[in-house]
């Protein structure tokens, strides 16, 4: 299995095209930001003392979510290429066990979703510091949203790969994850503030198991800006933007969101694999 590992690692990090192809969808974000919403936000938000820096806070926790995501969209397909290339069917007459092996797929692709979001977290808070004249996360804050980032991306790891269990071709798997990358920004209220959505939507979002992560990500990074605001106000704002869901405020729940859904999908996976298999 850490030889399958390795050799996902390798072979994604080779290819330059699936490493930048990982960057597009928070790109797709900062574009959305600077362009149509940044503006507008902020002057929507004049009830704040920093409204700029809450709406930067925002857009870089939606920039983190989103690279968690697409990031595994160009490791997963690797498992499709092998499909394709009969490379897979290979390993799965080996005498390796086929758990094994389809795990060796799954860590490969949440390392490099992992290393990937890791660095988009670096650059975040640089700019949040540098740029919008924020303060530092301190070292209890930051080790928080390590962890929260972790189950963020064992969580679209186990999605993706949920979803990559289904497939064979990779231009059919490309074609529909040009769909999920996009569709995914809107379930977690990435692309646009959750409290603007109609009520339904509102709730589809919320019961999205990524969305979790991503409120939590938005509350780290949006804690300390809020410190000084009126509580009020403050409330209408979290609510609005999506840093808090239906009034909660503890972590407890969204945490338990993610690793439950996270071990259904990728027990889901595993299962559909070795049901395929069995078939043929």
């Amino acid at each position: 299995m850490n030889a399958l590992v390795y050799r996902g690692l390798s072979l994604f990090f080779k290819n330059r095209q699936a490493v930048i192809g990982s960057f597009i969808g928070a790109a797709i974000m900062i574009i959305l930001y600077v362009f149509l919403l940044g503006e507008s936000l902020v002057g929507s938000l004049s009830v704040l003392t920093h409204p700029k820096l809450v709406v930067d806070a925002w857009m870089l926790a939606g920039v983190i979510g989103i690279a968690s995501a697409s990031s595994t969209l160009g490791s997963v397909s690797l498992m499709i290429r092998d499909k394709e290339s009969n490379v897979y069917t290979d390993f799965m007459i080996s005498p390796i066990s086929k758990s094994k092996i389809m795990l060796g797929y799954f860590f490969s692709t949440f390392l490099i979703s992992l290393l990937i979001t890791l660095v988009v977290i670096v650059i975040a808070e640089i700019y949040l510091v540098v740029l919008s004249k924020g303060e530092f996360l301190t070292l209890p804050q930051f080790g928080l949203l390590f962890v929260v980032s972790i189950l963020t991306v064992f969580c679209s790891s186990a999605f993706m790969f949920f979803v990559a269990s289904f497939f064979r071709r990779i231009d059919t798997f490309s074609t529909v994850t040009a769909v999920i990358g996009p569709l995914i920004g809107f379930l977690t209220g990435c692309y646009v503030p959750i409290g603007s959505l109609p009520e339904g939507v509102q709730k589809v979002v919320e019961y999205f198991p990524l969305t979790s992560g991503i409120v939590l990500i938005r509350r780290i990074l949006t804690e300390n800006v809020f410190s000084s605001a009126d509580k009020s106000a403050a409330t209408m704002v979290k609510e609005e933007l999506g840093i808090v869901m239906s009034g909660q405020t503890g972590i407890a729940l969204p945490i338990a969101i993610l690793v439950i859904s996270s071990c259904l999908f990728l027990g889901v996976a595993l299962w559909n694999v070795k049901r395929v298999e069995v078939k043929r």
